[in-house]
């Protein structure tokens, strides 16, 4: 089987493998030696045909063992336990590594550095599939180090790639990342082993875009892209692939692309953690485009597999007008204690929502939360959701004047990530920003520049938000069935005023005011002075008449 590196073209592009034609040529020769059942199995597993590929390298492996090759036996069988674990047949997964770890013994005490290498990175990728990351950091570490005393190039990738994912779930996040792109860089040279090659690029990107790093992501997805474009007949990696790069898509706002991308995937994956997320981020684009059915059905599909569904399913329940669903489904899904990616997202759902439903103090909480979390992981992304966050509840809390730099700079963000979409939802705030200060011209230019962003990415959902807060005061305020009068205790609700303030400034008597109160919760079917404050802002009512 190809050892060396991925070859590369004159201008630096992987040079192609045509995975068919190279089977037909093994079938045709009639290969009988372990080397040459090898090459025909990493062809079958390029070609995602894994009862051909277990059967082949499994032939390979028993040769070597009769034949004394134990170093080729132990590298076989190493890729069989892989493979097996990557296609869920986790049993027989363990099985094999097994007999990997029983080999290096006998090698290792022969002095062979490059099985206590090997048996080194199976202790490591066993303490990180049982969530023991300290350990799965310090074993992969000794793990890389043996590989490269010992020369073992594979071994030292797959080593250096653990150790890399572990370092940032960790919260090392400098050095994880520097491991990653030498790694990365090391690939693009033409320093890694093709067969080693797919799943560097795979855990790499899975980790930039779990710590919403969107500037490698992107491009990293771009070089696997080309890798797996040079890799004819490629099937292996194509499900992961395509769902990085349709993440990367829909962020960069090619949401047909990145749909017809997602569609594709779960038409014809089959790995359960492959799908999941394909039929997650795939109902995803269904929501924002407004198609409701598609993606509660995808959301549904999505949860059956295990995937957790918030805070997606939690904005369409928030659309369709069902918010106490929303916030009880994100408050859920945060108990769960999810990664710092995920967690991130749920946590910006919350403060959305809890500050229409007029809980502010969780809605701080959560703001508080996420502002660590992205001041800790240091990343555009998340910085500008922070940013975001915490102009949506400065402006729930009255506080627009202080709302407008924080939402400022959080557009500034996205318009660096080049992310339309969450710079048009950044400019609706702007726009309920000025016209709580009175500067209804602005609010319209803001307004109108979400529109036109909004209605090129086809995002149906949150042009009708758009639309419901574009709408002028008056007519806000009359839509809900408040009376002039009501609009003005609202008005002073919203500034902190407690009941005797209120009657003092309007010449009424306490128990008038407080009837008032009572109509204007009732008509907006609000439970509190807290979440009538929040909708007096978000609907913009706080103008004069």
């Amino acid at each position: 089987m190809p050892t060396g590196g991925v070859r590369s073209a004159a201008d630096g592009s992987p040079v192609a493998t045509d995975w068919a034609a190279r089977l037909r040529e093994l079938h045709e020769s009639g290969v009988s030696t372990g080397d040459g059942l090898e090459e025909l199995g990493t062809a079958a597993w390029f070609l995602g045909r894994m009862d051909e590929c277990e059967r082949a390298w499994t032939a390979a492996y028993d040769i070597y063992v009769k034949s004394g090759q134990t170093d080729a036996a132990i590298r076989c069988a190493f890729w069989v336990g892989y493979m097996l674990e990557e296609s869920g047949a986790a049993v027989k997964a363990h099985a094999w590594m097994s007999r990997v770890m029983d080999l290096c013994q006998r090698r290792s005490e022969e002095g062979e550095v490059g099985a206590a290498a090997t048996a080194a990175l199976c202790q490591a990728q066993a303490a990180w599939s049982a969530g023991r990351v300290a350990e799965a950091v310090e074993v992969g570490e000794r793990a890389r180090s043996l590989a490269r005393d010992a020369g073992s190039s594979d071994i030292e990738v797959f080593a250096t790639m653990g150790l890399a994912r572990a370092l940032v779930r960790a919260g090392s996040f400098e050095r994880g990342f520097e491991l990653m792109d030498a790694l990365m860089l090391s690939i693009a040279d033409g320093g890694v082993g093709e067969r080693v090659a797919g799943p560097a690029y795979c855990a790499v990107i899975a980790s930039c875009l779990e710590r919403w790093d969107i500037g490698r992501a992107s491009a990293w997805t771009r070089d696997l892209n080309d890798w797996c474009d040079a890799q004819r007949g490629l099937q292996i990696f194509r499900g992961e692939c395509s769902v990085h790069r349709a993440t990367v898509l829909g962020i960069g706002g090619e949401w047909t692309e990145a749909e017809r991308v997602l569609a594709d995937v779960a038409s014809r994956e089959r790995r359960p953690a492959t799908l999941e997320n394909a039929l997650y981020e795939l109902a995803e684009l269904h929501r924002r485009a407004g198609r409701t059915h598609a993606a509660d059905d995808g959301f549904r599909k999505a949860a059956a597999l295990g995937r957790e569904v918030q805070p997606g399913l939690g904005r369409l329940r928030r659309d369709a007008g069902r918010l106490a669903t929303a916030r009880a489904g994100v408050a859920r899904a945060l108990a769960a204690a999810p990664p710092p990616g995920r967690r991130a997202d749920l946590l910006a759902a919350q403060v959305e929502f809890e500050t229409e439903g007029g809980e502010l103090e969780v809605a701080a909480a959560a703001d508080e939360e996420l502002r660590q979390l992205a001041e800790t992981i240091g990343t555009t992304y998340l910085t500008a959701l922070a940013d975001r966050t915490s102009g949506t509840l400065l402006l729930a809390q009255g506080h627009p004047e202080r709302a407008q730099p924080v939402l400022r700079r959080a557009w500034t963000g996205w318009r660096d990530l080049e992310d339309p979409y969450d710079g048009a939802l950044t400019r609706i705030l702007l726009a309920r920003t000025a016209r709580a200060l009175g500067d209804e011209d602005a609010a319209q230019l803001e307004f109108d520049a979400a529109r036109t962003t909004l209605a090129g990415l086809g995002a149906l959902a949150d042009l009708a938000r758009l639309e419901r807060l574009a709408a002028s005061a008056p007519a806000a305020a009359a839509a809900a069935g408040l009376s002039r009068r009501e609009l003005e205790v609202l008005r002073l609700i919203a500034t902190g005023s407690s009941n005797r303030d209120i009657a003092g400034r309007l010449f009424l008597s306490e128990r008038t005011v407080a009837r008032h109160v009572s109509n204007i919760l009732a008509k907006l079917g609000l439970a509190s002075r807290s979440a009538a404050t929040a909708y007096a802002f978000e609907h913009g009512l706080l103008e004069a008449a």
